[in-house]
């Protein structure tokens, strides 16, 4: 008997045929904690509490609990829905990170705040990012980003990165140079003089160098 049936004038209460019927309707709506006998589809939710998980679809979430945001299947779909084209070679933060951002960014396209914003989404590290204009040789600028790792496949790959992002928001009468500015040693702390290490302005110099 469904429980449905509570809903109906008390002379069809009782009649187990439409018992039977609203059943159905429970089912495909509701649907049951537990199996019912006969049941082509035990354990699937209803209706209800597909439609009140809906919005999880359109919450990119970035940093929040895989609960409370769109699945990963679900991010290149939510993606298609702004025309925004994601990179294959982006780590899933990333490109959760660029579609929560995707909106309020389009008023910012092809300015030099956008460009900036757009990095600064990818780099993901505070005051990382700078860009230069220069009156001479018009129309350009450049772009500096300061890195702490020194990783040559991770620079390699930020590199490739950068450069594909200011390719496809830079205004097409632009053009730029890269800069990415990352440390060529580091330096440890020793027990004794005579130890292996690095001593600053004994055995070495403080500097950076940098990708062009």
């Amino acid at each position: 008997m469904s429980s449905y049936s509570q809903y109906l004038p008390a002379v069809l209460q009782e009649d187990p045929l439409i018992g039977r019927l609203l059943l159905a309707f429970e089912k495909l709506l509701a649907g049951f904690p537990v199996a019912v006998p006969g049941d082509p589809l035990p354990g699937q939710p209803g209706l209800e509490a597909s439609l009140d998980d809906l919005a999880r679809l359109f919450r990119p979430g970035p940093g929040a609990p895989e609960r409370s945001r769109t699945p990963e299947p679900f991010v290149p779909w939510l993606a298609g829905w702004m025309g925004l084209t994601l990179r294959d070679d982006w780590d899933p933060e990333t490109r959760r990170r660029f579609l929560a951002n995707a909106v309020p960014l389009y008023r910012l396209r092809g300015t030099r705040g956008g460009l900036l914003a757009l990095l600064n989404l990818y780099v993901n590290q505070p005051d990382a990012v700078t860009i230069y204009e220069f009156d001479a040789p018009p129309h350009f600028f450049q772009v500096e980003i300061v890195q702490t790792q020194r990783d040559p496949t991770q620079l390699a790959r930020l590199d490739r990165c950068v450069r594909a992002i200011i390719d496809a928001d830079k205004p097409s009468h632009t053009f730029y140079g890269l800069r990415i500015l990352f440390p060529t040693m580091q330096i440890v702390d020793a027990p004794a003089r005579d130890s292996d290490g690095i001593y600053v302005g004994v055995n070495t110099t403080l500097g950076s160098n940098s990708l062009h």
